[in-house]
């Protein structure tokens, strides 16, 4: 008996210091961090102690496997609003990282959100080649489906919130869903042939399909300023964010969106931060600070 008890404790401790795994039908949920880690960094990061931190395995259309992350308020016994989160980069460039969860997402998700994303085909981790404007909707459509799963997410309260390329992701899903009320746009691009960067030439040929054949016809297809028109939601909304000093994606971008929606008759606000990049890092929490107040009257 006192055997069968030594190995039963061992069991529980083992269990307690290894990181959880969750099988669901379309999808694995593992924890991001191990548990002795998490709870060191919960010193440090006083918003930790309110959001549990998901790593995403699951199955796009094509069953592509696909990695994506998820943040969970800790408190189950109410249902939360959803953000959908497009990240930016391409490939395994720009993945969300550990750093930009703790000193971003978690601090979004602490204050009562759901926040899942996927980190796209092609990345590291994920199956496939990634597309802008191609196949990467798919795999964010097919976050739908666990949203639908997730027992404390509120179905009827999803916000989109896309950063740099995500802007191309968020319109690009407008014109495919009514699921989303309300869109956050940061620092995303209007029309791709206006970025001044050489190299991202270079990426649209790699990335955008057919783009060889007709280089303008396919950037209009996925440049968010000419999707607006398509939007099925007609009672979207939107807040556009922008550090007035960025040099990847300037700020005429988010004025042109923002003109465009306002031409459409949607609820739109732009929000400059002045002597800000892209990163917009110097003022993150004001950053938080706008976005979670937006959320909270675009949601209830």
């Amino acid at each position: 008996m006192k055997h069968y008890l030594l190995i039963l404790a061992l069991f529980f401790f083992l269990s307690s210091n290894a990181q959880s795994i969750v099988q669901h039908k379309n999808y694995t949920m593992t924890d991001r961090f191990a548990p002795e880690r998490y709870s060191k960094m919960k010193k440090i990061q006083k918003q930790l102690e309110n959001v549990n931190i998901y790593d995403l395995t699951y199955k796009s259309f094509d069953n592509t496997k696909v990695k994506g992350f998820l943040l969970l308020p800790t408190e189950e016994d109410k249902k939360y609003p959803v953000i959908i989160f497009n990240r930016g980069g391409n490939g395994s460039y720009g993945m969300v990282n550990d750093q930009y969860i703790i000193a971003f997402l978690s601090k979004i998700a602490s204050r009562g959100f759901v926040i899942i994303g996927s980190q796209l085909r092609g990345s590291e981790g994920s199956e496939g080649v990634d597309e802008f404007g191609g196949k990467d909707i798919d795999d964010v459509m097919a976050l739908f489906d666990i949203i639908d799963s997730i027992k404390i997410a509120d179905s009827t309260k999803i916000a989109q919130m896309g950063w740099s390329r995500g802007g191309i992701t968020n319109f690009q899903l407008l014109k495919r869903t009514k699921k989303i009320r309300t869109t956050i746009n940061i620092a995303g691009p209007s029309n791709i042939l206006k970025i001044k960067r050489k190299e991202m030439f270079t990426v649209y040929q790699n990335r955008i399909r057919n783009y060889a054949l007709d280089s303008i016809y396919y950037s209009n297809k996925v440049s968010p300023i000419f999707q607006i028109d398509s939007i099925v939601n007609k009672k979207e909304s939107f807040l556009f964010l922008h550090g007035d000093q960025d040099e990847k994606v300037a700020l005429f971008n988010s004025e042109e969106l923002y003109q465009k929606t306002l031409e459409n008759k949607y609820k739109s606000k732009f929000i400059i931060f002045e002597n800000s990049d892209h990163s917009i890092f110097d003022q993150f929490q004001k950053l938080i600070n706008d976005i979670v107040s937006w959320l909270d009257e675009e949601l209830t």
